[in-house]
């Protein structure tokens, strides 16, 4: 009787254990050939959550058309969405939103949350960055340094405090004081599109380029390299890099769909059956299982793969532009 009950109350543990290691997906859709202008109700653009592995999906977003283009979500589990008319917050996963940013600020394409510190969050716009830390109550501009403000995207160092990586059309650039102060840190005069870190090493780097392909440093964005062997599509909108095994890395392409590497980016293989549509803009895989592969395509919608991107299947929301895609 003991023994049995022992055996019951390790399978509760162990399931309590996989359900609080349950990722949520979160899908981005800033626009749909379905969406129908007036409309009160948009149930086909805007945030969309999976706890499922993307089995099923629920809309969290707003009333009324508001174009939607990232989300992300602090460790304090409030989300933070980049929008047309700035940075919107919820703090009850997507039941109500408040916009926390001014009227100056607007165009936000990414919006990004410092891992160690939920308070500080980073707005990515078409005029440069902004920064909060008191949780979105003032925002500064922080664009000394920069030749274009014009920015994709901004990396926040994981392994040294204040560092930070900008994606701009003029190439990467670095801060080390949080933001305040910018200097050109490689890839002079090329549109870097995104900036990822390694999730295993930190000194590696890793971009993709307007027209340039990929492009990696291992050594902390002190230098950097182009890696474009079997790359025949050289924008690259999106990078996803396997959290188990990080020599395994994903990019998404303009008309060139998913590429994948083996051996950390040095050969990439195209890996496009069943996709419908080859313009990849995001890209992300499930930290929990690096077999499941989800690709946000412009106007074909989400795919999805569960071989590590051998073949692929259309997930959800046809004909949407998936702008971003993230995961927690």
């Amino acid at each position: 009787m003991a023994s049995r009950l022992l055996v019951i109350l390790l399978i509760v543990l162990a399931s309590g254990i996989l359900f609080g290691q349950q990722e949520t997906l979160y899908m981005t859709v800033l626009n749909s050939r379905k969406h129908r202008l007036g409309a009160r109700d948009n149930p086909t653009v805007g945030l969309f959550v999976s706890t499922d592995a993307g089995t099923s999906w629920q809309h969290r977003g707003w009333r009324g058309y508001i174009r939607t283009f990232y989300s992300e979500v602090g460790p304090d589990g409030t989300i933070w969405s980049a929008c047309g008319n700035g940075v919107l917050q919820s703090t009850d996963n997507g039941g109500r939103w408040r916009i926390a940013t001014g009227w100056e600020i607007t165009e936000v394409l990414k919006v990004k949350v410092d891992p160690s510190n939920p308070a500080i969050i980073y707005a990515v716009t078409a005029y440069g960055i902004f920064k909060t830390i008191d949780h979105g109550k003032i925002w500064y501009e922080k664009n000394v340094g920069f030749q274009n403000p014009f920015t994709s995207d901004v990396l926040v160092d994981r392994s040294k405090n204040l560092q930070l990586f900008a994606a701009t059309e003029e190439g990467v650039f670095r801060s080390r004081d949080g933001g305040d102060h910018w200097l050109l840190a490689g890839l002079e005069g090329k549109g870097i599109r995104t900036i990822v870190q390694d999730p295993k090493d930190f000194n590696k780097l890793y971009v993709g380029t307007e027209d340039d392909g990929f492009c990696l440093s291992g050594d902390g964005g002190n230098t950097w390299n182009r890696s474009n062997e079997g790359l025949q599509h050289r924008t690259v909108y999106a990078i996803a890099v396997d959290g188990q095994n990080s020599r395994t890395i994903f990019l998404g392409t303009h008309g060139g769909g998913v590429y994948r590497s083996l051996d950390g980016g040095k050969n990439w293989e195209q890996k496009g059956v069943g996709l419908k549509n080859l313009d990849v803009h995001s890209l992300v895989t499930l930290p929990s299982n690096s077999q499941t592969v989800f690709a946000g395509t412009l106007n074909g919608g989400l795919y999805r793969s569960t071989n590590g991107g051998e073949s692929w299947e259309f997930n959800s929301q046809e004909e949407a532009q998936v702008w971003g895609l993230s995961v927690r």
